[in-house]
């Protein structure tokens, strides 16, 4: 199924109407529904049953075949195991939904068999969450501090810096344009008083949403990484802020892929590493556990520590699911309060 079949047919609309409809669901999870539609398909072939409409009986069953021997993908793939995760499983039911939708079917995502079956794969099937590390406020500082003068390393400090102080995903900070939208999916704008970020275009785009804002007075070095690169770079309004690099410092008129920020997060923590003196190995070790997404994490876990309520964390993050901050809260009380902090506690040598 093309990534087109899974938008509604809905009888009477203009070719606006139609357009302004395809544009309402953001590009990742149309392909990640693709995905597991194309893999829904391919087991019915297998089974000579037909994919349409399908029972939650079926998907049921093909839910529990996939969290058992399922191929697994990404960092998992290197462990030898078999059986996809949790989140992968989910994700096909939605995907199957949106098929049924498509063609004007229904189907109850809501089945006694299809919740059961998730809960128990939930609970037998558990994992230890795949989350990146944070990158947090000294460890970035001594990161921007540490890079160079060429392009390359003051479009990264600049990425960094406004990741980090905005608390932006990787496709919302590589999509944004300057000043004005063009084809990217946000605006920066920058005035004396602060940096304004306007999401348009994206999953979790609202019509209520406001500004992120990062205060020039709040942000003093993410604020000078981010001029020197609008300024070196001569960034027009209009045009993607973060852009491909060429040797010979060459920019190039093409915004960076959503993949290559986490190539740079990875790749600018190790290098520090070996800066600071850490054997290289262990350093690029070090750095493959973070990605884009330490950025925002650093934020939120940097604002928990320093005890930052969830309502002004979320001002930042836009983060609508109360259950996501408070994990950070607590981890940040962990690290606050933990009792091996205390003399006679910690087992450690006391000076």
């Amino acid at each position: 199924m093309a990534m087109t079949d899974i938008i509604p047919r809905i009888d009477l609309l203009s070719k606006d109407a139609l357009d302004f409809l395809k544009a309402s669901l953001a590009p990742n999870t149309l392909r990640a529904y693709a995905a597991q539609i194309k893999a829904w398909e391919a087991y019915c072939a297998g089974q000579g049953a037909a994919p349409y409409p399908a029972t939650p009986v079926a998907v049921a069953n093909w839910v529990a075949e996939r969290a058992n021997s399922g191929r697994r993908g990404g960092r998992r793939a290197g462990d030898g195991e078999t059986g996809q995760a949790i989140a992968t499983v989910r994700t096909a039911i939605p995907a199957i939904r949106a098929a049924h939708v498509a063609k004007g079917l229904s189907f109850d995502t809501h089945h006694p068999a299809l919740r059961g079956v998730l809960q128990g794969i939930k609970r037998e099937k558990a994992e230890l969450p795949s989350q990146s590390a944070a990158l947090q406020t000294r460890q970035l500082l001594d990161i921007i501090e540490g890079l160079g003068d060429d392009l390359v390393s003051v479009r990264d400090a600049a990425l960094l810096a406004l990741g980090f102080a905005a608390a932006r995903r990787r496709s919302e900070l590589v999509g944004l344009d300057l000043d004005w939208l063009a084809e990217g999916s946000g605006i920066l704008v920058r005035n004396a008083k602060d940096f304004r970020i306007v999401l348009v275009r994206g999953k979790t785009v609202t019509d209520d949403d406001d500004p992120i804002i990062v205060n020039r007075e709040d942000n003093r070095e993410a604020a000078k990484a981010i001029d020197r690169w609008l300024d070196s770079a001569r960034i027009e309004p209009g045009k993607p802020v973060f852009r491909s690099i060429r040797k010979g410092d060459r920019l190039q008129p093409e915004r960076l892929s959503p993949d290559y920020v986490a190539r740079i997060v990875k790749a600018r923590v190790a290098e520090h590493l070996v800066k600071s003196g850490v054997p290289e190995k262990l350093a690029q070790s070090e750095g493959a556990r973070y990605a884009a997404h330490s950025l925002r994490h650093g934020f939120a876990t940097s604002a928990a520590e320093a005890g930052a309520s969830t309502l002004e964390i979320a001002s930042v993050t836009g983060h609508r699911s109360q259950a996501i901050l408070a994990r950070y809260v607590r981890q940040a009380d962990k690290n606050n309060l933990r009792p091996g902090r205390r003399r006679g506690v910690g087992l450690r040598l006391e000076g």
